[in-house]
């Protein structure tokens, strides 16, 4: 204790004191202020902008939620389109086949007329053929005149072998 009785003045340090307490009161009155209101300054643009922050999260999760359902909508749009799609070429497919059956089933018919009108000129020939026969032979047996049944059964088969010859 004696050090701080021999280093130690009370003039100076009451000169001290006061000279504190003077440029404490200056300080607050004029620093203090102004100190405060920018920290208080500092604080609420700190505010704004994480309420910015917010509203834009906000924003963006709306955009997100919008892009999402427009999204949902495209697809939604390119399902009915492949659907209608689907819809059109079974419509074309069954167009197809009914007009191939149509087609198919003229076809068969005009063959079926051409069939019969072959088989009736095939049947008209043949009758001018055996009437061209009949006449034939009947002008050989007529020309030959035969007296029994069994000369005229063989005269007619050789008359038949004869022209079958011809063709």
């Amino acid at each position: 204790m004696e050090f701080f009785k021999a280093n130690i003045q009370l003039g100076e340090v009451l000169v001290q004191l006061i000279a504190f307490v003077i440029v404490f009161w200056t300080l607050k009155l004029m620093a203090w202020k102004p100190l405060l209101r920018s920290l208080e300054l500092r604080r609420e643009k700190i505010r704004s902008e994480f309420e910015k922050i917010d509203h834009a999260r906000k924003e963006i999760e709306a955009l997100k939620a919008e892009y999402q359902a427009h999204l949902q909508k495209i697809e939604d749009e390119a399902r009915s389109k492949i659907q209608l799609a689907v819809e059109e070429g079974r419509k074309i497919a069954r167009e197809i086949q009914d007009k191939a059956r149509t087609e198919s089933q003229a076809a068969f018919d005009k063959a079926k007329e051409n069939l019969d009108l072959e088989t009736a000129k095939a049947r008209l020939s043949l009758r001018r053929e055996i009437a061209d026969l009949a006449i034939n032979i009947s002008e050989r047996v007529l020309g030959e005149r035969l007296r029994d049944d069994k000369n005229q059964n063989e005269k007619v088969l050789e008359l038949l072998t004869e022209l079958e010859k011809n063709r």
